[in-house]
């Protein structure tokens, strides 16, 4: 008998099944696949993990670290921060269509050797750095490493785990990020409260080595050289499906008020001497949101994303009010619980709403919409916030981003009246 060969484009396992097969027979064997345990901790997921973990901390530490640089080391007035971040990000959303393209022509292990390289190479820069424009330049030619090099792994994680441990799979795998986002802050701070901003840019160049080193490890299946793909014409469509646009709208919004968080609030701890302090709101921040969201998760499920995204937002407002009435240590850490449980757990569902909107086949460009808006979410945010903060002090600014979610909220009950999942 003649077999057909069913291929998986993420997987890249072949399933030869007979064509006399019976419908029943094609069920059994299709339910056994499913159920079958593949391993999940192979060396190279591993590998692939770590290298996010330590991605991250670099993004992270520097984040928090610079915006108390400019001021410190290069004299620059508080309010130009945000463009630390707005350029980083910008730069990283230019890049990544252009990446996608790269993934699907050439070599996955050879553009992440390459792109681990060069954020090494960009680490190295800010050691030479003696004005705000040069560390603008320096931002931007990071950011377009950094959307090369998160959208290459993000890649090949997807090949590195099995079809049938997706889920779990992911799941550990973003919290390589979730570590990061506890961990590089209070680093940043560390270094950034005794003034230690070179030794804290030799740490970021070690961990970019380890990144290079891990990428010279891995094996990802079915990677062979160059791949000869014709190269597809532009089109609109293949960047932005206009089914996600309600959500990413959500998503954007929500990213500008955060971004008051991200590229200010070591800025703000230090104007009211909360410095320690602001290292436990990130600890409180990243806990209660990896607490929070296996719960909301599957309440989304249970009872619809509509009532978790109303609480969500509802609770980020609180934490942003009570961060703009802070006078004290305790204050700041509450705020940052508050929002751990608010915004920490309304991302995953933002991105559960936006995919869900389109056919499976369009679940790629769902991703890449969803990534996107939220962070030129943040690059917008942070210049429009710097701005803000500039004129009429940081407590304002976060009473402006606790208006921008109060006004997110009753946009969100348009938006969950007009939008809808696509229903196979």
């Amino acid at each position: 008998m003649q077999k057909t060969i069913i291929y998986h484009t993420l997987s890249r396992r072949i399933l030869f099944l007979l064509d006399g097969s019976s419908y029943e027979e094609l069920k059994k064997e299709m339910h056994r696949l499913s159920t079958k345990k593949e391993p999940l901790w192979t060396k190279s997921f591993i590998n692939i993990t770590l290298m996010s973990l330590f991605i991250f901390l670099v993004f992270y530490i520097l984040l928090t670290a610079l915006p108390l640089f400019i001021t410190e080391k290069l004299g620059t007035s508080a309010d130009k921060a945000g463009w630390l971040l707005t350029v980083f990000l910008i730069f990283a959303i230019i890049v990544r269509p252009v990446a996608g393209g790269w993934i699907s022509r050439f070599s996955q292990k050879k553009i992440l050797i390459y792109s681990t390289t060069a954020f090494f190479v960009a680490c190295l820069f800010y050691f030479f750095v003696h004005s705000f424009a040069v560390l603008l330049v320096v931002r931007a030619i990071h950011g377009i490493i950094f959307g090369i090099i998160t959208t290459v792994k993000g890649a090949v994680s997807a090949e590195l785990i099995p079809m049938t441990r997706r889920a779990e799979g992911l799941s550990y795998y973003s919290m390589a990020m979730g570590l990061a986002m506890v961990l590089g802050p209070v680093i940043g701070l560390q270094f950034a409260s005794a003034s230690s901003y070179n030794a804290m840019f030799v740490i970021c160049a070690v961990l970019s080595v380890f990144n290079v080193l891990l990428a010279m490890i891995i094996t990802i299946p079915g990677d062979n050289a160059d791949k000869h793909v014709a190269k597809e014409k532009f089109s609109f469509s293949n960047i932005v499906d206009p089914r996600t646009v309600p959500y990413a709208a959500m998503t954007f919004i929500s990213a500008i008020a955060y971004s008051s968080i991200s590229a200010f609030l070591s800025l703000y701890a230090k104007e009211l001497d909360l410095v320690t302090a602001a290292s436990y709101f990130f600890i409180v921040y990243a806990v209660c949101m990896l607490l929070c969201r296996p719960f909301v998760g599957k309440a989304a499920d249970q009872y619809g994303p509509k009532y978790i995204i109303f609480s969500c937002l509802a609770i980020f407002a609180i934490g942003l009010f009570v961060l703009q009435m802070t006078t004290a240590g305790w204050m700041l850490i509450v705020a940052g619980a508050i929002m751990g449980i608010g915004y920490g757990s309304i991302t995953p569902i933002y991105q559960t709403e936006v995919m869900s909107s389109v056919p499976p086949e369009r679940v790629g460009v769902a991703s890449s919409v969803f990534f996107n808006s939220m962070d030129l979410g943040m690059a917008v945010g942070a210049a429009v916030m710097g701005i803000i903060a500039g004129a009429s002090g940081y407590s304002i600014m976060y009473l402006t981003a606790c208006i921008i979610i109060v006004v997110a909220f009753f946009l969100y009950m348009y938006v969950s009246k007009k939008g809808r999942r696509y229903q196979q």
